[in-house]
């Protein structure tokens, strides 16, 4: 595939599974290669879900965003042409690119200084977005998001959680179990705080309408290994490009911020990043308190799926205790808590 789509100086190269730090990025959709020579080269990233794939227009378009951003100091990665010029190739209706490898990591958990630059590259990111051509928001709508979970309204997911599956759950005395009504505990809690702020459900008109990055969890920031000044490397994929509320990027810049371990430190860096998006323009007075519920409506269909592919489906994946540790319902309650305690809130 690289030799007849990039060109042959590529089909010699070695090819091998990508890993970080001895583990696979986090990816249930996408299969990635290390193309090259340890700790250089480049990667190879093929959509291997065609339920994931985006209508053919989409991906100029992405391109075209993601070039702007470039133009705007963001730092994102620029890939590599095909033989005929395109950046996204289709191979047997799959989706493929070839990256630069970036040097480095998604930190899991960030020092403040990390954080401090996450927020910054965050910020610069959603300053880039605003400011993208007149036209870019009109072609991008029509084209949507792939549909990834069986109910995608979050009030209905949420009713099942409640009603059906915690209860499912909590029959069984399985680590699979025990593991998802842990999770749906974490949901239903936080369902008053979604309602209270009146999230829209997918199909209505989102309240702030831009286009939306809408992924920007910390594996999709990388920072360097160690022993250098924290900046962010790379901000990381662009396929879940839409238009959407504008503050559901803030909402995960926020979260990325919030992740410290030392609770002084945690809550300095979340006031911080509130003075600087409103001084940049970018989140008005009284917004910070939609920021976890936008984040948690986002996600709260993906748990809710992930609990019926364990509890209804019988699917086990290694994947799944990651996921409900990304998308914690528990922790964006605590950092909801947070956000509007800050005085700039």
């Amino acid at each position: 595939m690289l030799g007849t789509f990039w060109g042959t100086r590529w089909s010699d190269l070695p090819v091998s599974p990508l890993s970080v730090q001895n583990a696979e990025p986090l990816s249930h959709t996408a299969g990635l290669w290390h193309i090259g020579s340890a700790g250089a080269g480049h990667v190879l990233k093929v959509q291997l879900n065609r339920g994931a794939a985006r209508k053919p227009e989409f991906y100029p378009l992405k391109e075209n965003v993601m070039a702007h951003c470039r133009a705007h100091g963001v730092p994102v990665l620029e890939a590599v042409p095909a033989v005929d010029g395109s950046t996204s190739v289709w191979c047997d209706g799959l989706v493929c690119e070839l990256l630069p490898r970036c040097p480095g990591i998604a930190a899991r958990r960030s020092t403040p200084a990390q954080a401090a630059a996450v927020a910054r590259a965050g910020l610069d990111l959603r300053y880039a977005l605003d400011r993208l051509p007149d036209g870019v928001m009109a072609d991008l709508a029509p084209i949507p998001l792939p549909r990834m979970v069986e109910e995608e309204r979050w009030p209905v997911a949420l009713a099942d959680a409640e009603k059906r599956l915690l209860p499912m759950a909590e029959r069984r005395d399985d680590a699979w179990s025990r593991a998802a009504a842990s999770a749906l505990r974490g949901v239903i809690r936080a369902g008053a705080l979604m309602h209270q702020a009146g999230i829209p459900v997918v199909g209505e008109s989102p309240d702030r309408p831009s286009v939306v990055h809408s992924d920007l969890h910390y594996h999709h920031f990388l920072v360097p290994a160690s022993g250098a000044q924290p900046t962010v490397l790379a901000i990381l994929d662009f396929d879940n490009l839409h238009v959407g509320d504008r503050l559901l990027d803030l909402a995960w810049i926020a979260e990325v911020t919030g992740g410290v371990a030392d609770p002084s430190a945690r809550a300095d860096g979340l006031s911080a990043f509130l003075a600087a998006a409103r001084a940049r323009g970018l989140l008005q007075p009284g917004e910070a308190r939609l920021l976890m519920p936008l984040l948690l409506a986002h996600s709260l269909p993906v748990i809710v799926d992930i609990a019926k592919d364990i509890l209804v489906r019988g699917i086990l994946s290694r994947l799944w205790s990651d996921y409900f540790e990304l998308l914690s319902s528990t922790r964006r309650l605590h950092l909801h808590a947070l956000l509007t305690a800050c005085p700039v809130a």
